[in-house]
């Protein structure tokens, strides 16, 4: 059987082709691909996102393909551009079948029962895709017992399998197939890299997250236990990788530094081996506490953590995070200290937000003074602690999935407007990154002409496109 996985976020308007900023690696389907391929399937993946493929473009290589399948990983914000894109294929090769996954399936499972749709996964789906394949290789129809699919029967009602339950051994995980989008020229917000010399890829080591944080349903879908390939397993995937040729890698899981033991040994065994790379990957601030932890893991090639703050406000830090504002701060100096960047990202219009509240996560960010800082608008994704509040109390204003990208606000409180959380938005990135004290710091560290005009691309793209989405 042939899969062909399609990575699709949004299709170019009017075929009006605008480059991104960054692109990113669909490592989802890389996890789908490598036990496929070991399953003995054929497998591609199309990034469309990436490379902003038109409807037409996407069809032409989807019949040079000829799959037996295409896949679509579903963010809620891509909802209708999928189905719209289901429903293109479905009149243009009917006899492919189309099989959906990801968080919009997980959490609304039910949006997908159309008929341009087959099969609807939810939970983790490798090993459930993987006997679906197996069954239709042999002509085998049957449905029964795979677990998490959703599927019509002959009377055309759709029939709920129950659920898998979450992969504990995640070292039996085939090494990924990184080959397969090596050269498709992925670029990332955390350093500025010359293609001549270097390759950028990311990669997931583990599940699950520990944190319960309202905005996100990783901890829900994934799991509250963090479960990782063991350090032994994870520096196989790394020498891998540097063996292609890869020199820059950014660790996606949750929260990366989740079992600091676990991390040390990564971290000592990239110095062992020898491995020449530059990472980085998400940290909660409650698991960095000491100096030499980040030291070592400065030596052995580390360049940024990124840390969820989301808030500057006492209660909400409290409530979402766990920790005290001075926690933030001691955490934050203490990386810059190791010279490891610090990223922070900071979110606007969660529980309990008002306009005073706002403003000391504005104050907040630039006092910490991180290296880099994203400012947002929050997304009340259905699934999340958010949607059932703001649902709840009747303040989420639309339901329409192509406005949940965070660049329009779905909601209204009491305490907040959405023209406020536009203000605010663009404010902060005004007050952050147009300080001349934090222009001439980062001009200080350029190394070349290239990051001059990869730095002045970024500023113009986030202030012009801030403004003018927002308006």
């Amino acid at each position: 059987m042939k899969i062909c996985f399609i990575s699709l976020i949004s299709l170019p308007k009017n075929n009006h082709k605008i480059k991104p900023a960054f692109k990113s690696p669909p490592i989802t389907q890389l996890w789908l691909a490598a036990v496929l391929l070991r399953g003995n399937h054929s497998v591609s993946i199309l990034d469309a996102t990436s490379f902003q493929l038109t409807e037409e473009e996407i069809l032409q290589a989807i019949k040079h393909e000829k799959p037996d399948i295409v896949g679509f990983t579903v963010f809620t914000n891509a909802f209708y551009e999928v189905v719209y894109m289901a429903k293109r294929i479905k009149e243009q090769f009917p006899k492919i079948r189309i099989a959906i996954g990801g968080y919009h399936s997980n959490s609304v499972a039910s949006d997908f029962y159309l008929d341009c749709i087959d099969y609807i996964f939810t939970g983790e789906g490798e090993y459930s895709l993987l006997e679906l394949m197996n069954r239709l290789n042999v002509e085998d129809e049957s449905k029964d017992g795979i677990l998490g699919l959703r599927y019509r029967n002959q009377s055309g009602e759709w029939v709920v399998n129950p659920q898998a339950e979450l992969r504990q051994d995640l070292d039996n995980q085939p090494i990924l197939p990184y080959e397969m989008i090596l050269n498709n020229g992925y670029t990332t917000w955390w350093t500025v890299i010359d293609p001549k010399r270097h390759k950028y890829m990311a990669t997931v080591t583990g599940r699950g997250c520990p944190m319960q944080c309202s905005f996100c349903d990783i901890s829900k879908t994934e799991g509250l236990k963090y479960r990782a390939m063991s350090a032994e397993r994870v520096i196989e995937e790394i020498s891998h990788m540097s063996q292609l040729g890869i020199t820059h890698i950014e660790f996606r899981d949750a929260c990366f530094t989740t079992g600091i033991k676990r991390v040390t040994e990564i971290a000592q065994g990239i110095i062992d081996r020898g491995l020449k790379i530059e990472w980085g990957c998400s940290s909660t601030i409650r698991q960095i506490k000491d100096p030499s932890f980040l030291k070592l893991l400065y030596a052995s090639g580390c360049r940024f953590l990124f840390f969820g703050v989301e808030s500057g406000n006492p209660d909400i830090l409290k409530r979402e995070k766990k920790v005290t504002p001075e926690n933030v701060f001691e955490v934050i100096k203490m990386t810059q200290k190791a010279g490891i960047q610090a990223h922070c990202s900071f979110i606007f219009g969660l529980e309990g937000e008002t306009e005073e509240t706002m403003k000391q996560t504005i104050n907040m960010a630039l006092r910490l003074n991180p290296h880099t800082a994203s400012f947002s608008i929050a997304v009340p994704y259905p699934g999340t602690q958010l949607y059932a509040s703001y649902k709840e109390k009747g303040y989420i204003k639309t339901f329409n999935w192509s406005l949940y990208g965070g660049e329009d606000v779905v909601f209204e409180t009491k305490e907040i407007s959405p023209e406020m959380l536009k203000s605010f938005l663009i404010k902060a990135h005004r007050k952050f990154y147009f300080r001349p004290s934090y222009i001439w710091r980062r001009l200080q560290g350029v190394r070349s002409y290239r990051e001059i005009k990869a730095y002045a691309s970024i500023a113009f793209k986030m202030l012009f496109d801030t403004i003018s989405y927002k308006r």
